[in-house]
């Protein structure tokens, strides 16, 4: 690679796509390349990016300053004195950028339009990838940082062919100008997290039994999620299943979604056999103890989760027309359900649940499919991507 590349990312939060930017970021570090990352905001994740890159942020922190009621002076002061300091604090980001002379600009997320547009002062031709399906881009972007990306990005990576068909369908971006790049994790950091995971351990501080079946679910609380889905098809499967666990990784506690969720669970009198963890790092420790997989989400253009679950050597369970999981499974009909249906749910999971040497076949399946999302595997295919790229030509 002999471009300079200024990689930019929203945020440090906990989340796929942020988890994406960095296994790509170790990856490219190992082959000896020398990272430049842009971070609107900062995060959880911000200590592991400072490893591996050298991090700019473009947040400002605003110095507080409370209106004083008898003091409009002091205050109207205070104010001026920060809004000149804001604009010193962007002047100088603004030169440390430009004296780096980057070649191109990759974005890692369709969110990052206004923040590409702040940075047109370097005169980069930019790529984005795309890991957001439509309810998402509509949700996380204005129509002016869309329009810009649409009309200006010289070329998309897709995360998934559900994502690069809902650009071209609906954004009416050529097909030539996207190319699909799975998602990709370290498989050998999340197989060695699942070896030395302490099942027995984490079963008994939920109050599962060791031999009870256990359905996972993973995602914070939002709509294209659909937790209130992953809850009714929990109650529906209980009616017929006693001996069974749900475990869904993601949830704040004590926040006002988890009371409303234990709410739910008690009305339905399976506040037993539900559990509902915060969101934490250590996520592969409790996806350990899936059975079953249990995707339960209205939108997910590839979540990461459903291959972090297959090396885990268990199925992978999905809502057919949701984004990329059913492209994923290779459309296997004994794991895709038709969408919405909490029946067809039901019955999807208690035949696997009574069924063991099937869960096997299939999980078998979904673990040597998982191997293919390495990144040692996929990188390699954005670098060349990236090679081919200049200011004056896109790729076919």
């Amino acid at each position: 690679m002999q471009k300079k590349i200024l990689f930019i990312g929203h945020d440090a939060n906990v989340a796929g796509a942020q988890y994406v930017l960095l296994d790509l970021l170790k990856s490219l570090k190992n082959q000896g390349l020398e990272i430049y990352l842009l971070l609107a905001k900062g995060g959880t994740l911000l200590a592991e990016f400072n490893k591996v890159a050298n991090v700019i942020l473009w947040e400002y922190n605003e110095e507080s300053s409370r209106r004083n009621p008898y003091s409009r002076i002091i205050y109207d002061k205070v104010f001026k004195l920060n809004k000149i300091r804001k604009l010193n604090f962007y002047q100088e980001k603004h030169k440390e950028l430009a004296e780096l002379k980057f070649d191109l600009i990759f974005s890692n997320t369709i969110a990052n339009g206004g923040l590409l547009r702040s940075l047109e002062f370097l005169k980069c031709p930019f790529v984005v990838y795309v890991h957001e399906l439509e309810n998402s881009i509509q949700k996380y972007t204005l129509p002016e940082d869309l329009e810009y990306q649409v009309q200006n990005c010289t070329h998309f990576l897709a995360a998934s062919k559900e994502i690069k068909s809902n650009l071209f369908k609906n954004h009416q971006i050529a097909e030539d100008r996207i190319t699909v790049v799975n998602p990709f994790i370290s498989v050998n950091g999340i197989l060695n997290k699942l070896h030395y995971a302490n099942r027995t351990g984490i079963r008994k501080r939920l109050n599962i039994p060791s031999d009870a079946l256990v359905i996972g679910g993973c995602g914070n609380f939002e709509w294209r999620k659909g937790v209130d889905t992953f809850l009714s098809v929990a109650n529906a499967v209980f009616s017929e299943k006693k001996d069974v666990h749900f475990l869904w990784i993601g949830i704040q506690k004590n926040s006002v979604e988890h009371q409303n969720i234990l709410y739910d669970l008690e009305k339905m009198g399976i506040e037993n056999h539900v559990h509902v963890i915060a969101p934490t790092r250590d996520n592969i420790d409790y996806m350990a103890c899936f059975d079953i997989f249990f995707l339960s989400s209205r939108e997910d253009p590839h979540p990461l989760v459903m291959i972090e679950a297959s090396l885990n050597k268990i199925p992978v369970v999905c809502f057919d027309k949701a984004g990329g999981a059913p492209e994923y499974v290779d459309k296997d009909e004994r794991v895709i359900i038709p969408y919405g249906s909490i029946v067809s749910a039901k019955n999807k999971l208690i035949t696997l649940i009574e069924n063991k040497l099937l869960r096997e076949e299939i999980g078998q399946k979904m673990y040597q499919k998982a191997l293919n999302y390495d990144a040692s595997v996929i990188t390699p295919q954005i670098l060349q991507i990236l090679e081919e790229i200049n200011e004056h030509e896109s790729i076919a």
